[in-house]
């Protein structure tokens, strides 16, 4: 496809605020007044009696052609307006069709000037190629604004999307790193540990041995308590299920399984031992712990 056609398709903000477009129409229609009083451009020096009368209409009517164009169609065509469809090429149409329109109602006006004081007046193309030079300083502005617009819009929404993963991390930091503490039955004695760092728990008799990761290695913490009193302290945690009667597993640990129906055994990261499961798992409900 040809580049100046995917050009004017590039996507392109179209600011729907009224109050945008009041503002830009009014410093459209000031600068135009403006400009001409102090400038003369063109053959507005033959104006000099009449001047600020003939500029203020001039700027008055740039303000509201400008602010109608921006307004109305937008208005009536939502969807053709609509910001996902709006491109480079339709904001220039848009531009033309402004200042045309203005050129057209400025070209019938100049017949009240034109015989009281004898001007000479501009054909309707002449008048719409000077509109249009005038024009390019505040156009120029507009973009200008607009880009800056766009801008700090997108920034406002990176920071929106930054803001919201952070807070994402945070609350997944929590879930994944919530502490817990077990206490010992005889209540002199406690570990504490994040809920995923805890690998298994083992027990024999009376005392359970805690393997929790520490860095890159296992370490071992032995406390006096049931399996029975843990499982029970950890039943909240999802993540943490009784396999076999003398064994707690983190499953999030769980990388393959081993064995038959006759006895399966799981095989956890981190360390090279495998735990023994209870014959009430099924294979294929022990595949469902894999995440």
């Amino acid at each position: 496809m040809n580049p100046f056609i995917n050009w004017l398709a590039t996507p392109y903000y179209f600011n729907p605020s009224v109050k945008f477009k009041f503002k830009i129409s009014l410093i459209y229609g000031v600068f135009i007044f403006f400009f001409l009083t102090i400038f003369k451009p063109f053959l507005f020096y033959e104006f000099e009696i009449i001047i600020l009368e003939y500029t203020l209409l001039i700027g008055l009517v740039s303000f509201l052609g400008t602010f109608l164009t921006l307004y109305v169609p937008a208005f009536i065509f939502k969807n053709y307006f609509h910001e996902d469809n709006w491109t480079i090429g339709r904001n220039l149409l848009l531009i033309i069709v402004a200042i045309v329109s203005v050129s057209i109602v400025l070209w019938s006006f100049e017949e009240m000037y034109k015989e009281p004081y004898k001007l000479r007046k501009l054909g309707i193309l002449e008048l719409i190629s000077n509109t249009f030079l005038i024009s390019l300083i505040p156009l120029t502005f507009f973009i200008f604004i607009n880009e800056k617009k766009v801008r700090e819009r997108r920034e406002k929404k990176v920071l929106e999307i930054k803001e919201r993963k952070i807070k994402n991390e945070i609350s997944n930091s929590k879930k994944q790193y919530r502490e817990v503490r077990i206490v010992s039955d005889n209540g002199k004695d406690n570990i504490t540990f994040y809920i995923d760092d805890l690998v298994y728990v083992t027990s024999q008799g009376n005392y359970a041995s805690f393997f929790l990761k520490n860095g890159g290695d296992i370490k071992e913490r032995i406390l006096r308590i049931t399996l029975t009193k843990i499982a029970t302290e950890l039943k909240s945690y999802s993540n943490i299920i009784r396999c076999h009667k003398s064994y707690l597993v983190n499953i999030n640990g769980i990388k393959g399984i081993s064995g038959n129906a006759r006895g399966y055994l799981l095989k956890l990261d981190f360390i090279a031992i495998n735990i023994p499961v209870s014959r009430k798992f099924s294979k294929q409900s022990l595949q469902s712990l894999f995440r």
